[in-house]
């Protein structure tokens, strides 16, 4: 192969790492399954016509896959220095890309993205919609200049950020439902069930995603302690780090418990299963290694345990539907 040829896919697999290509590919996937797996079929059952224009819905999507693009971005940006001692071999920024050109890329996304959630907001008549774009583009931006260096402050908002990907798409949908009212008022008796299962997956997705970014301190502790920051491990320790997350996988084995009786009780078998086969043996492993993790390479698996863990409990809302 030319040397040319072999330059250009290795820049096209930086980009890709760059922008966190399958973290982007799992955003879109759960936004369109929560349109088709829950929205249509539960919401829309008698009216499937009457569910929000799939273009505007096109928009909120894209939306969310740039904003979300915008803070990997700017969080490599930020983590030049710590990217060197914890992964050299995978940094973009400084070795790719230039600092000032990924900064340049950030500010284009974002505001090709803010445009865009504004003119969401004129079709929904909702100018208070709009303004959820530039506040979350900016909450990206000091949590990786400041939150991300902090004790749990960083965690909470990325976790937070992952569950909002998931309720975003639903405030879109109650957002366009206020634009009729008789629509609303003959969806009404699914609104519960709905806003029921956006809340539960939500939940799913804050725990995880917790999970998954305090365990990727502990495993880039090395470069975060040289960079000066205070995250859980450094400063709680990896000991009391580890209860600390086993708490939480043991609240997300609860909540896990708590759909399944529910599925149980609405006789969808085969979600019920899947729920305690792929995802809920899956978190107990995950709570056995927990506690045997010791290095650099353990604490890397259970991050991409957790990353497995969340893609499948984003595909048991096709199991559901197809259970149902």
């Amino acid at each position: 192969m030319p040397l040319k040829g072999l330059s250009l896919i290795f820049y096209i697999k930086a980009f890709a790492r760059l922008i966190r290509l399958p973290n982007v590919l799992i955003i879109l996937l759960t936004q369109f399954l929560l349109r088709y797996c829950i929205l249509l079929p539960y919401l829309y059952a008698g009216e499937p016509g009457s569910i929000s224009p799939f273009p505007d819905f096109l928009i909120l999507v894209s939306i969310t896959a740039m904003i979300a693009v915008g803070g990997y971005v700017i969080n490599d940006y930020f983590d030049v220095k710590i990217d060197s001692v914890n992964r050299p071999g995978k940094q973009v920024v400084n070795r790719f890309i230039s600092g000032h050109a990924a900064i340049k890329l950030h500010i284009i996304v974002n505001v090709i993205a803010i445009l865009l959630g504004f003119y969401l907001a004129w079709r929904l008549k909702a100018l208070t919609f709009g303004f959820i774009f530039p506040f979350i583009s900016a909450l990206l931006w000091i949590y990786s200049a400041k939150y991300k260096r902090t004790v749990f402050w960083g965690n909470f908002i990325v976790a937070g950020l992952s569950a909002f990907v998931i309720l975003l798409v639903w405030l879109f949908e109650f957002f366009w439902l206020r634009l009729n009212d008789l629509l609303f008022i003959s969806v009404l008796p699914g609104i519960h069930w709905v806003t029921s299962l956006f809340i539960a997956y939500a939940a799913f997705a804050f725990l995880v995603s917790m999970v998954r970014e305090i365990v990727k301190d502990m495993e880039d502790a090395e470069g975060d302690e040289m960079a000066g920051c205070k995250t859980l491990p450094l400063v709680a320790g990896n000991y009391y780090t580890r209860v600390i997350v086993g708490a939480i996988v043991l609240a997300i084995l609860i909540l896990l418990v708590f759909a399944q009786l529910t599925l149980y009780r609405l006789s969808l078998s085969v979600a019920f299963w899947y729920f305690i086969f792929p995802i809920q043996s899956c978190v107990f492993y995950l709570l056995v290694k927990l506690f045997f993790a010791r290095d650099k390479q353990a604490y890397h698996f259970l991050s991409t345990l957790c990353k497995l863990i969340m893609v499948a409990g984003i595909l048991s809302m096709e199991v559901i539907l197809i259970s149902n």
